[in-house]
């Protein structure tokens, strides 16, 4: 079988409708906020019973106005309930013996540890093995997912040959289309494998019910459609510049940081991660 045929079938099988008739690829989910993994995979979270999942923050921005503004008087509260929706949800889903790790970074903030979160998922990868890492596109809609995008691709540079799984993103939001969208992709830069699923009634029914778990980011959550859900292998990227003309979406909100400061500390990532490259790596970089 050719290495394109291998990793359609690879591709195929993780993102199948669930239950799934075969156990499905090894997987590890990388995600930047509790509740992202269900926005993506909800309809079918509960084929990931043997996957990792990876959280990179803690859902809970240091500067407390999400917390304030969803009810908490205090951050470690909207942190902990953050927590504990996850927990509830994953062991609706019939996730809770998954393994899994949250990175503790606070929310917003993933873009100011570009290069340590890089080395960490190199960490995590060497230990799982996984043959695919479901994660975010690079597409300027949150500064965290953003730099997801980065990790992850970044790790795959400094992992051997023989240790490259399959990268599967999932849309969640930007403003391409010069206003905001979610649910859909920005156009990719090269042609690259897709698959969308318009949910049957009762995996809307079950995605439904996981979202509304995470009772403190309703507000949020509803923005995002229930109907489909998308997936594509993931689109080399150039880090170095915006995914598309300014402004991106957290340009316009006071998520952390902005597109023009994301790019500067993925420049500034990349040259500290150039020194850990494999040598076949780095003398043709």
């Amino acid at each position: 079988m050719s290495p394109d045929n291998a990793q359609f079938d690879i591709f195929t099988q993780a993102i199948g409708p669930a239950p799934a008739p075969t156990p499905i690829p090894r997987s590890l989910l990388v995600f930047a906020h509790p509740d992202d993994e269900t926005v993506a995979l909800g309809a079918r979270l509960p084929n990931f019973t043997r996957a990792h999942i990876v959280h990179v923050t803690d859902g809970a921005p240091r500067n407390e106005q999400d917390s304030r503004h969803h009810g908490f008087a205090k951050l470690s509260d909207y942190r902990n309930a953050r927590a504990l929706e996850l927990v509830s949800v994953l062991a609706a889903a019939g996730l809770s013996g998954a393994t899994r790790e949250c990175l503790r970074v606070p929310d917003q903030e993933a873009s100011q540890h570009l290069a340590l979160l890089t080395r960490t998922i190199v960490r995590i990868v060497r230990q799982q093995q996984p043959q695919v890492i479901f994660t975010h596109p690079y597409e300027g809609g949150h500064p965290d997912h953003d730099s997801c995008a980065f990790a992850v691709h970044h790790a795959l540079r400094l992992l051997p040959d023989g240790i490259q799984p399959l990268i599967i993103e999932a849309p969640f939001y930007n403003s391409g289309s010069e206003q905001s969208q979610t649910g859909t992709f920005l156009p990719p830069s090269q042609p690259v494998r897709y698959a969308e699923f318009r949910l049957t009634p009762e995996e809307v029914r079950r995605k439904r019910e996981l979202l509304n778990l995470f009772a403190s980011q309703h507000e949020t959550l509803a923005g995002f459609p229930l109907h489909m859900e998308r997936f594509r292998t993931a689109p080399e990227y150039n880090f170095r510049k915006p995914p598309h003309a300014p402004p991106v979406l957290y340009d316009n909100y006071p998520w952390g940081t902005t597109s023009a400061e994301f790019v500067r500390r993925a420049c500034e990532a990349e040259s500290i991660l150039n020194q850990f490259l494999p040598d076949t790596c780095r003398s043709a970089s």
